[in-house]
């Protein structure tokens, strides 16, 4: 293909025709980034532990963040991927002796400002004494790990949509009842009912959820869905096509029979120890050795179980996790669960899954405010979800809790050993300097794959226990469009596919904040979120995961912009979709370890071995550890409990 040819192309994707040489060393990073993400196996060219040396990524890397306080961090920025690689490559520890000593010492320093630490520092305010003062160290530049949001102005409207975290129980009476719902909700005063959207000027009757992750799989009646299906002539769709048994869908019959009976027609075996089983194997396994389905059905599962918390396909997971996330087969031990525990399984079916207009980043919000609250602009829930934040109010000398921004933590050790240590140094790097500080006990909120890094006298068996320890990426794309007639000509509000970029796409219904919303009309713009997961299915977990994380952080955001616009042209231009003309921007919000990947026996141990989540729960010396992983899932609820026990721990050494 010609060069001319080349620009004409992006020319009609809405690139602009002429290519720097700067977009081309970004787009060609580590090779090409639009190549490496399409070869299957790039860890196979290097050691499975290998992670690729990237270089220093800067701005560009980064790409457009949209506006409001969320603009300068979408996902893992490029300033916090240099510093979280120059951790790991022992690049700030020929420093630490000259970091500057501030003078301040905490009875509390919590690491990371997600869920977890946020979690901790609430139990701090609530829990420890009036007079003990407690730190928050982020790395990010804006609070709430991956509960943030990205904030777009299209044509008039401001638009809101989830970078990470997302999506909630409800309603709360029936999911605190089970368990299900974290009952800080009402402390934090929120409220028990919401009112959600209705489309307005569409000819079709489409059914639009309140979700991103229900009409994914477990809950497809929520949406209107429909299924693209490559073939000689570009592609097909076919609209829900379970309500049919895969009639008019151009498969096996095998397939859509062993599709219908994974999804409706399974009675699981009668077993008393039916969870360490379950964790006993992968659920490739178990869909393929205990169902007997057909490998073919796992195309129609992979992606769902990774974007819903798996991390990964199947091939690799512990099938207790698509237990956890309701997946087929697996969710036939739901009712078990429940009847097993003395509670009606027909309640748990009464929640739902809903999501804040910028998913977890409202509950994450509503936090600080309570823990600081002149930390964000006004009082009321549409002040708490979209008022300005007060940067300076976030880490004010004399306050019992305060937040440290764009502060990342490079170097924890006691002051001596462990066990007779009465403090801990903390040493950060902040604003190309490197600052030390005292705490008398320290909450690591952060994730594993971090802290067997910063924590230099981390004892043998914790370090053994984290390299049991495995994560994923995803990445969040939003896209602005300026109108979605596209999708109400084709008949749908949801869209799936089996090949080439992403994989799932789809409308949602927003709860009214104080009677308004975000349009929710074909005419008018709205934000469609891709969770894009990184599969290598038939590698190792370990090479799966750094495979994943080297195809996402070699590609430059340019790369990835070509690819998301030829995907959504491909699927969608048959309906009149025009990339150049209909989007208004696009996000990217990479995760490098956006979740777990418990591989068989990360929940109930092998083999008589305690799990190695137990090993890390107990904590050493003044250091606890509470991050969403230690639960097997990275829920925002399950961070809260995690960061609420270490909080607890913490506070019982000082």
């Amino acid at each position: 293909m010609t060069e001319r040819r080349k620009n004409d192309d992006l020319d009609a994707l809405g690139l602009a025709a002429d290519i720097t040489r700067r977009d081309f060393i970004n787009t060609s990073l580590i090779g090409s980034g639009a190549t490496l993400l399409g070869m299957q196996a790039p860890g196979l060219l290097r050691p499975a532990s290998a992670q690729v040396a990237l270089p220093h990524v800067d701005e560009d890397w980064t790409g457009y963040g949209g506006v409001g306080d969320y603009a300068r961090a979408n996902g893992n920025t490029a300033e916090v991927v240099n510093a979280a690689h120059g951790i790991r490559d022992g690049r700030y520890q020929s420093s630490i002796h000259d970091a500057e000593d501030t003078g301040e010492t905490f009875d509390t320093v919590i690491v990371g400002g997600g869920f977890a630490g946020l979690g901790a520092a609430y139990t701090f305010t609530r829990e420890a004494e009036k007079s003990q003062s407690c730190l928050l160290l982020d790395n990010h530049a804006i609070f709430g790990g991956e509960a943030k949001q990205n904030e777009f102005e299209v044509d008039g409207f401001h638009l809101t949509a989830p970078q990470g975290s997302n999506g909630m129980i409800w309603p709360p009476k029936f999911a605190e009842k089970y368990g299900l719902f974290h009952r800080y909700w009402y402390e934090l005063g929120l409220p028990d009912t919401f009112e959600f959207q209705e489309v307005t000027g569409s000819q079709q009757q489409l059914a639009v959820p309140v979700d991103h992750y229900t009409s994914m799989y477990s809950g497809r009646d929520s949406a209107t869905t429909g299924y693209f299906f490559d073939n000689d002539q570009g592609g097909e769709w076919i609209i829900n096509p379970w309500t049919d048994d895969f009639k008019d869908a151009p498969l096996a019959d095998k397939v859509k029979q062993d599709l219908v009976r994974l999804e409706n027609y399974y009675t699981p075996p009668e077993r008393d120890d039916w969870e360490a089983w379950l964790d006993s194997m992968t659920y490739r396994d178990f869909i393929t050795r205990e169902m007997a389905c057909s490998p073919e059905v796992l195309p129609f599962v992979d992606k769902a179980f990774a974007a819903a918390g798996g991390g990964l396909g199947g091939d690799q997971i512990s099938a207790y996790t698509a237990f956890e996330f309701y997946l087929p087969g697996a969710r036939a031990y739901t009712n078990r669960y429940y009847e097993a525990r003395g509670i009606d399984p027909g309640d748990v079916h009464k929640v739902m899954l809903v999501s804040w207009p910028g998913g977890n980043t409202g509950t994450a919000r509503h936090f600080v405010k309570a823990m600081i609250p002149d930390a964000i602009a006004g009082g009321g829930l549409r002040d708490v979800l979209w008022g300005k934040v007060n940067w300076q109010a976030l880490d004010r000398p004399g306050q019992q809790v305060r937040i440290r921004l764009n502060a990342t933590a490079v170097h924890i050790e006691h002051n001596g050993k462990p066990d007779k240590s009465e403090v801990v140094n903390v040493i950060y790097h902040k604003g190309g300097r490197l600052y030390r500080i005292k705490a008398r006990s320290v909450v690591m909120a952060s994730g594993g794959w971090i802290n067997k890094h910063i924590l230099r006298d981390l004892p043998e068996p914790h370090r053994d226990a984290y390299g049991q320890f495995y994560h994923a990426p995803i990445l969040t794309v939003n896209v602005a469009v300026r109108n979605w007639q596209f999708m109400e000509r084709l008949g749908i509000s949801a869209a799936q596919w089996f090949s080439g970029f992403g994989w799932y796409t789809n409308l949602r219904r927003q709860m009214l904040i104080d009677g308004r919303a975000d349009p929710l009309d074909p005419g008018k713009p709205t934000v469609l979120t891709f969770y894009v997961p990184y599969l290598n299915p038939g590698m190792p977990l370990q090479a799966q995961t750094v495979a994943g994380r080297n195809q996402m952080f070699a590609s430059s955001y340019r790369a990835i912009e070509i690819q998301v616009r030829k995907q959504m042209q491909k699927l969608f231009g048959m309906a009149g979709f025009d990339a150049k003309r209909d989007i208004a921007a696009i996000i990217l919000n990479r995760w490098g370890h956006a979740y777990i990947a418990p591989q068989p026996g990360f929940y109930f141990g092998i083999n008589g071995a305690p799990a190695p989540r137990e090993v890390i729960r107990e904590g050493y010396g003044r250091i606890t550890f509470g991050h969403s992983e230690l639960s097997g899932q990275q829920l925002w609820s399950r961070g809260l409990e995690e960061g609420e026990r270490a909080a607890r721990q913490a506070l019982g050494l000082t």
